[in-house]
């Protein structure tokens, strides 16, 4: 049984269905095979989380995280999520993947929502940036992976920024904010898929827009903060977007280290590089502020 048959069984017993078909399959992330399902005049989307998705979501956490989140009102609303395998079925939201549309020209309609989020009561387990790079470091060692000295060089260069940069009080993220997670149906902004979510500092939020570009999460910085970046305000942007530049090259070379460059014929070493290399250029960048 490939994926979409197992899909289509799954999303039929969930639903105690007999008609589920697979609409299609949504492009984006390293770690998730989604797809969008219809059944009963419905449609919606299952996630099966791909191989060693485990080490780097804990899924109990994101349960209690979208429990709180669906309270607001603009995420998906889960109907079935299991904690062991991370396999979840959610209603399907219309609208149109930011990544599709004008993203600079919805700034200021997203900068909104995100502000909601940060000013809400939701409490989620703290992210603890320099806790998960450990683990995913470690989890990459354990598969005999040795890091390069360019690599420990750029981390030392990682770590003397986090000392520079101003402490802010720690508020609830979505920590992936990134264009791909983000649906616009009209006036309204949905957000989408809190896999990574917890207590962190705000701009790492907008940090993250920096995965279409970084002049991308620089225009939404300015509408985020409603001025003109101070300095300290971009050091942080430049800080949280190496860091997060960092973090996804251990994930590339832990799924290197697992197969899936060739069970996805994807280079995920080649990635590892790509992150590598703008890591370096962000924290370049860092020390020119």
């Amino acid at each position: 049984m490939n994926v979409e048959e197992y899909i289509i069984a799954r999303v039929n017993a969930l639903l105690q269905a007999a008609d589920a078909q697979i609409v299609k399959r949504l492009e984006g992330g390293m770690s998730n095979y989604t797809y969008i399902v219809s059944s009963n005049g419905k449609k919606y989307t299952y996630r099966v989380p791909g191989k060693g998705g485990e080490h780097f979501v804990d899924r109990r956490q994101e349960l209690l995280t979208i429990e709180q989140v669906e309270r607001l009102g603009f995420a998906d609303t889960h109907s079935y999520l299991e904690e062991r395998t991370g396999e979840k079925l959610a209603e399907y939201v219309e609208g149109t993947i930011l990544t599709g549309a004008d993203i600079e020209a919805h700034n200021e309609m997203v900068a909104l929502r995100l502000h909601q989020i940060h000013q809400s009561s939701m409490q989620f387990a703290p992210y603890d940036p320099f806790g998960r790079l450990n683990s995913y470091e470690g989890y990459c060692r354990e598969l005999g992976y040795q890091h390069p000295q360019a690599y420990l060089d750029l981390r030392r260069k990682l770590d003397d920024a986090s000392q520079q940069i101003e402490q802010v009080p720690l508020v609830p993220c979505h920590c992936d904010f990134q264009p791909s997670n983000i649906v616009i149906d009209g006036p309204k902004v949905n957000v989408l898929d809190w896999e990574f979510a917890g207590m962190n500092d705000p701009l790492y939020d907008v940090a993250c827009y920096g995965n279409v570009g970084f002049d991308a999460a620089l225009s939404f910085l300015k509408a985020y903060v409603g001025h003109e970046p101070t300095r300290q305000e971009k050091q942080r942007l430049y800080f949280h977007r190496a860091f997060q530049c960092m973090q996804w090259y251990n994930v590339a070379i832990f799924k290197d280290r697992i197969g899936l460059s060739r069970d996805l014929n994807m280079d995920f070493a080649d990635v590892a590089n790509f992150f590598y290399t703008m890591a370096k250029d962000l924290l370049d960048g860092f020390d020119a502020l």
